[in-house]
């Protein structure tokens, strides 16, 4: 057992820590308006590396290094859980998986025959299906929840005798419905106490314009770097005494950009050349990049080419940032200029000394326009990158949150600062907590649930689905099957339509989710 735990150890944790934004408090069977179990469940936690809520006489085991198998201790004729957590070489899709995949588990499931397989969902990619098969001569009843996001996926399978599923259906959802991965657990001789972090205060060399804590003994390089008297921008490089943590945030060689026009390209300034439009401000004339590209082609020229087996695994826009900042960047906008940003982030791994490392990428870029002139110009607002090893991200989101939350702004560097540098020192300091909240929120460290899937799949099962009223937030289910819904005002009654038209002039229309 003490193999298995140290091999299950290491898969599971390795899982987490690359992907477990998928995998983290994962229950996909939420058991909804059906009957309870008769049997308490009990709940338990695996040295493994998850924990769940199982009847008496119930037993997890790990089948094959690879396989998480709960039933009852005597598995004859017994009802029973199948979960495979797994990754692909190559993106395939979710239904085409199963249907490939599950017969070859011939050891689990003999004379596969499909009964029903649905597409749910197509982001994160997700298909369900029915299906019966043969275990030691005795016909089964299953039902399978195959979720793959990026080159990531999850398994999950309930089964019982084919006479007596519905009996044990409610209780095999209940069990799944509790079922968490967690920190694998290390033998008490294997496990070490994680030294605290002690951090020391670290000051801007240039202009002494900002302070910040940081981890001991680490090297750091930036401060404030003027591109011209009126281009400030603020930048840091950390890096652990082992050099296998980089937290960095800004680059002071990127350069603010003007956007192409007809006027630039008469004066000779085209694409890639320089513009200046005085007070030593320098600008490259460029397209606009949005943040999720933009990150996506810093991260491959100045990352892939110094990285052993670098590779994107994630890319994604993030409106939510968005959202944010423009709550920030609002109260400094002028009467005809206006701001438009776009973030968007990008996950990496790469291998360093035999060893997998993982790391994270956001990029917030803004364009400035003026309605006085053509054109505009556009910068990068925002960059936070950084590198660590895969077993150490739970410390770098530590040590990130506390960094960004200590950045202190001199007072007297603001004060003397012009109202443009005032500003921009004013946008740093109300950032400092969103920032920190980017890094606890990145790809490799989001930890919400996703109980949609339970909703999702429970809904599939039931031949219900959720609408919700956009103008009030109500929420109804209802059955299934049409494709517009639609709520008579002031009450309850809902009537699913196939085509948009109001089935009369006091119904309003509802939003499935």
């Amino acid at each position: 057992m003490t193999f298995v735990r140290e091999e299950m150890s290491m898969r599971f944790l390795d899982q987490k820590m690359l992907y477990f934004s998928l995998f983290i408090t994962l229950a996909l069977f939420l058991s909804l308006n059906c009957s309870p179990s008769s049997q308490r469940l009990v709940g338990r936690s695996y040295d493994e590396g998850f924990s769940l809520k199982q009847p008496e006489g119930w037993q997890a085991r790990i089948k094959d290094k690879t396989y998480i198998w709960i039933s009852a201790e005597t598995e004859k004729d017994s009802p029973f859980l199948f979960i495979y957590p797994f990754f692909l070489k190559d993106k395939a899709p979710s239904s085409s998986w199963l249907r490939k995949q599950i017969p070859t588990l011939s050891a689990y499931f003999a004379g596969v025959e499909w009964d029903k397989m649905e597409q749910i969902r197509s982001l994160p990619d997700e298909a369900a299906a029915r299906f019966r098969f043969k275990r030691e001569g005795i016909s089964y009843q299953g039902l399978a929840l195959c979720s793959i996001h990026e080159k990531s996926g999850i398994l999950y399978i309930i089964a019982a005798p084919l006479e007596s599923f519905e009996q044990h259906r409610s209780q095999l959802m209940a069990i799944l419905e509790s079922f968490r991965f967690e920190e694998p657990k290390q033998a008490d001789d294997q496990r070490i106490e994680k030294p605290k972090i002690r951090y020391t205060n670290w000051q801007d060399p240039r202009e002494k314009a900002f302070s910040l804590e940081i981890p001991q003994g680490w090297s750091v390089e930036g401060g404030t770097f003027r591109r011209a008297s009126v281009d400030v921008i603020h930048v840091l490089r950390g890096c652990s005494p082992d050099g296998k943590i980089v937290i960095q945030f800004n680059d002071s060689n990127i350069p603010v950009f003007v956007l192409p026009s007809p006027i630039l390209t008469m004066g000779g300034f085209v694409e890639g050349s320089w513009y200046s439009p005085g007070y030593g401000v320098r600008m490259m004339v460029k397209r606009y990049t949005p943040g999720g590209y933009f990150i996506t082609e810093y991260l491959n020229s100045r990352y892939r080419p110094h990285l052993r087996n670098f590779q994107i695994v994630s890319q994604k826009d993030r409106p939510d940032i968005v959202s944010s900042f423009n709550r920030i960047y609002s109260q400094y906008l002028s009467s005809g200029v206006s701001f438009t940003l776009h973030a968007g982030e990008s996950a990496f791994q790469f291998d360093q000394d035999s060893q997998p490392f993982v790391g994270y990428g956001l990029a917030l870029t803004q364009i400035v326009q003026s309605m006085a002139m053509q054109g505009g110009n556009w910068s990068l607002a925002l960059m936070v990158v950084y590198s660590c090893p895969s077993s150490e991200t739970e410390a770098v989101h530590e040590m990130a949150h506390h960094m960004f939350q200590s950045v202190r702004m001199n007072p007297q560097w603001v004060a003397s600062q012009q109202q443009l540098a005032v500003n921009v020192s004013q946008i740093v300091t109300q950032t400092n907590q969103e920032i920190s909240r980017i890094i606890d929120e990145s790809y490799w460290s989001r930890q919400a649930t996703l109980d949609n899937i339970n909703r999702r799949f429970s809904n599939y099962i039931l031949g219900v689905t959720d609408v919700v009223d956009p103008e009030t937030g109500e929420k109804w289910k209802v059955e299934a099957g049409h494709n517009y819904y639609w709520r008579r005002e002031h009450t309850g009654q809902i009537i699913g339509t196939d085509i948009y038209i109001r089935p009369d002039i006091d119904f309003s229309p509802l939003k499935e989710f």
